[in-house]
């Protein structure tokens, strides 16, 4: 069957992923050390709860308050909680090169990254729809509720969609699955892969 969407990973592979930046940028707001802002999030595995959906945007917001004191509005929160995201041209391109078809996002990812992306990064969630987040699914990959439910809110069967993802256990839980998967180790390389699957030569965007 011919693909009809492709799904791509937000993290090191549409964007580059800095989780320091983020860290760094919220311990500044807080008035607080790196190493208590990773100890509060991460250690305390609230970032990978909050992933598969235990934790709203205002849980979010009220943990940062009470936790870290952070003293800040919305929308500063909103650009450090996506100043871990560097979105790659190169990727967006190869994104762009793929109309007409459907590209999707499907990525681990909290309610406030949800949130914030549209109005931080537009320039990454306009090329998605749409965006498959973790923490509506209630479930993160390489968990195969998370694409089964993905293929389910794109309306295709596992045959007629194609996966990137950096992460060796993400794409071998899609295949489980019957997906389609690529392991993305660079832009050219994606292109190429891409332009193999699909029939196409490398940038040709035609139907």
């Amino acid at each position: 069957m011919r693909p009809e969407v492709v799904l791509f990973d937000l993290a090191d592979v549409v964007c580059r992923f800095r989780p320091r930046r983020r860290l760094e940028l919220l311990a500044e707001a807080c008035g607080v050390g790196v190493e208590r802002v990773e100890r509060v999030l991460y250690e305390s595995g609230r970032v990978a709860r909050w992933d598969q959906g235990l934790g709203s945007v205002p849980e979010i917001h009220r943990t940062l308050r009470e936790e870290l004191g952070y003293p800040g509005g919305a929308d500063a929160l909103h650009e450090i909680w996506c100043s871990a995201f560097e979105p790659d041209p190169r990727v967006l391109e190869v994104v762009d090169g793929l109309r007409p078809l459907r590209t999707a996002l499907l990525t681990n990812n909290d309610a406030l990254v949800l949130e914030a992306l549209p109005e931080v990064l537009p320039q990454v969630a306009a090329r998605f729809d749409p965006l498959l987040f973790s923490c509506l699914l209630g479930a993160t990959k390489p968990d195969p509720a998370a694409y089964t439910r993905a293929l389910d809110l794109v309306g295709v069967p596992p045959e007629a969609a194609v996966f990137i993802d950096d992460k060796p256990a993400n794409v071998a839980g899609a295949q489980a699955v019957g997906i389609t998967a690529i392991h993305f180790t660079g832009a050219p390389e994606l292109a190429a892969l891409l332009a193999d699957l699909l029939g196409r030569r490398p940038g040709d965007g035609g139907g």
